[in-house]
């Protein structure tokens, strides 16, 4: 057996090698943010020129070429490169390597088009093609045990590395294989440039490195194989920490091990909450934002063993994460239903990088204040999304917490804004995206917020939602928001069916509103006039017997409809009323509606919840 760290340069040293990943392997699992957390991770250690960047272990073993019968016909006129190795551990870093390279190569071309130039250390082909050939195409360095070369390959990583070799278009491969290449291909293309493609393509051939080891046999690689797999499990850096901390100041942390639960969570679990949590709590303490790999979360947890305030507000976090976070099953009297509610939008919006600013106030132990911070963060969120990315977002809270910046409220730094100055910090934020006037009116500011804003439901559900919630409530002083309405998917109504796809509004925020879901699930698909009629029925306050058909068009009544009409505990649905008033429906009416629905969602999120 043979161990050794070497460059990623070296893992392909000769191009008359395969990679077969055995049957018993599962598919492809990586998730399109762990590929871009590695490409960052690469892009920042190579920015910082960081002697080394290690890509994890990979475990193989050499497979005689005489008995390369599942890999290719077998024949002396074989295509089939010479060298085999199983990959036992480690096919997915291989696969995403192999996309990289297929990206980094489409990213040189479109560079070299205007005149840059590029002295490699390696070819990117290398990385997902051998020197052989097959029928005129490479043949792919990645293959699933069954492939063939000589023949189909079957796989669905065969197959897209095979797009790549024959140049043809991967529009039909599908699943998170492909989005992942997209999700890849998108950073590349955002990220990488004139100025830095060099570095950052050097540094990943040379200066990343994988440990590679190969074992004698397949029976010794299956014997370090199942170890790896099933009884072996890599410490987390808090579990490092924490026996540090044990030993120097003899504390305990009962209210982090509790959110970690280990006896009934899974590892998987246990290692993305103690990532989380020291991510978060790092952010908020300090202003720090190492990476979530185990070894920056380790370094920066190292410097902090002997601190007991640390140890506390870490405690707080796991407390709030536990509690309020994940379970919303706190009594305290301010987290009431509104309370959760932005806990559960935030979540259902993935706005994760508002929580070390949320921890912060919660530090503070003062519940109404956190409460109030959450809903600045919820208006703040939404206005900010409906006319730009979420992309750049975490500076806006990263200069919040850093320390040495003009508004650093850190922990470290002891120092804090008040719930008026943080929603004034925002808000000037947030003009200052909106507009260039150095000194707009505040009906200027809101006109400019709206003829930038953009809102598509199919792009920017949760906002929508809001959006249409804030409405009525503003309107009707009526609060139709549930329990949890972001993990439903068919409460929102499309006035004009999106299904129709004939005026290209309908996924517009003016040709939505809210029905009850079965209502909303039994007329899908219903002509306008036929809807119309219905919000009549539906907003009245005086309920009559249903009829059996639509007057205008004939058609039958859903008995959805039909049953919640003839409920007497169910109230009538007032927001439809505005409904009554029209006699058609299309662009002009969806516009108009959608300048009316701004106008009252920016009244609200904007001079009410960011003005407490």
């Amino acid at each position: 057996m043979k161990a050794e760290a070497i460059p990623l340069i070296k893992l392909y040293d000769t191009h008359n090698k395969a990679y077969v990943v055995p049957n018993y392997q599962r598919p492809f699992a990586w998730s399109s943010n762990k590929a871009e957390e590695l490409l960052d991770a690469i892009l920042e250690d190579s920015q910082n020129k960081s002697s080394i960047t290690a890509l994890g272990t990979l475990l193989f073993c050499e497979i005689p070429s005489a008995n390369a019968t599942s890999f290719s016909n077998n024949t002396p006129s074989t295509l089939a490169p010479q060298t085999l190795w199983e990959v036992v551990d480690g096919q997915q870093r291989l696969t995403v390597f192999a996309l990289i390279g297929f990206a980094l190569n489409e990213k040189l071309e479109e560079l070299q088009s205007n005149a840059f130039t590029y002295t490699a250390t390696a070819e990117f082909e290398m990385l997902y093609s051998t020197s052989r050939t097959r029928k005129g195409a490479s043949v792919p360095v990645l293959v699933r045990d069954g492939d063939n070369y000589d023949f189909n390959l079957k796989s669905d990583i065969a197959s897209i590395l095979d797009v790549f070799i024959k140049k043809t278009s991967y529009k039909d491969i599908d699943g998170r294989l492909k989005d992942v290449f997209l999700a890849i291909k998108k950073w590349i293309s955002e990220k990488l440039h004139d100025k830095n493609f060099n570095d950052f393509s050097e540094y990943f051939f040379t200066k990343c490195k994988v440990v590679q080891v190969l074992a004698d046999d397949q029976d010794t690689a299956f014997t370090m194989f199942e170890p790896l797999n099933s009884t072996s499990e890599p410490l987390t850096a808090f579990e490092v920490y924490r026996s540090k901390v044990v030993r120097s100041l003899s504390l305990d942390f009962p209210k982090t091990q509790a959110l970690l639960d280990y006896e009934k969570s899974k590892r998987d679990d246990v290692i993305s909450r103690s990532k989380t949590l020291i991510f978060s709590i790092a952010q908020a303490y300090s202003g720090k934002r190492p990476r979530m790999d185990f070894l920056p979360l380790k370094i920066y947890l190292d410097g902090q063993v002997n601190n007991e305030k640390f140890v506390e507000k870490l405690e707080d976090s796991s407390e709030f994460f536990s509690n309020f976070w994940l379970e919303q099953k706190s009594t305290e009297n301010w987290f009431d239903s509104e309370a959760k509610s932005y806990i559960r939008f935030i979540k259902a919006s993935s706005h994760d990088a508002s929580m070390p600013l949320i921890l912060r106030y919660f530090f503070l132990k003062n519940g109404d204040d956190t409460k109030k911070v959450m809903k600045i963060v919820v208006a703040f969120y939404s206005l900010w999304r409906a006319f730009l990315p979420t992309n750049t977002l975490p500076k806006v809270y990263r200069d919040l917490l850093d320390d040495g910046g003009a508004n650093n409220i850190s922990v470290s730094s002891n120092s804090m804004k008040s719930v008026k100055d943080l929603a004034d910090y925002f808000r000037m934020i947030l003009i200052s995206k909106i507009t260039n006037n150095s000194s707009p009116t505040s009906g200027q500011i809101r006109d400019d917020w709206k003829n930038k804003a953009s809102l598509n439901y199919n792009d920017n559900k949760n906002i929508c939602k809001l959006f249409i919630f804030v409405d009525i409530q503003k309107v009707y002083k009526v609060n139709l928001i549930q329990e949890d309405p972001w993990k439903k998917v068919d409460d929102i109504e499309h006035i004009y069916a999106a299904s129709l796809k004939t005026i290209n509004v309908e996924n517009s925020i003016g040709n939505l509103t809210f029905l009850p879901p079965e209502i909303n699930r039994s007329i899908q698909n219903s002509i306008v006039q036929d809807k119309l009629e219905l919000y009549n029925m539906l907003s009245s306050a005086n309920k009559s017997t249903c009829p059996d058909n639509f007057s205008g068009s004939g058609n039958k009544i859903p008995d959805a409809v039909k049953k919640f009409l003839s409920d007497p505990t169910k109230p009538a649905l007032m927001h439809l009323q505005s409904f009554n008033s029209y006699q058609t429906w299309g662009k002009t009416e969806i516009d108009a509606r959608s300048d009316t629905i701004l106008d009252n969602v920016w009244s609200v999120l904007y001079d009410e919840w960011l003005n407490p």
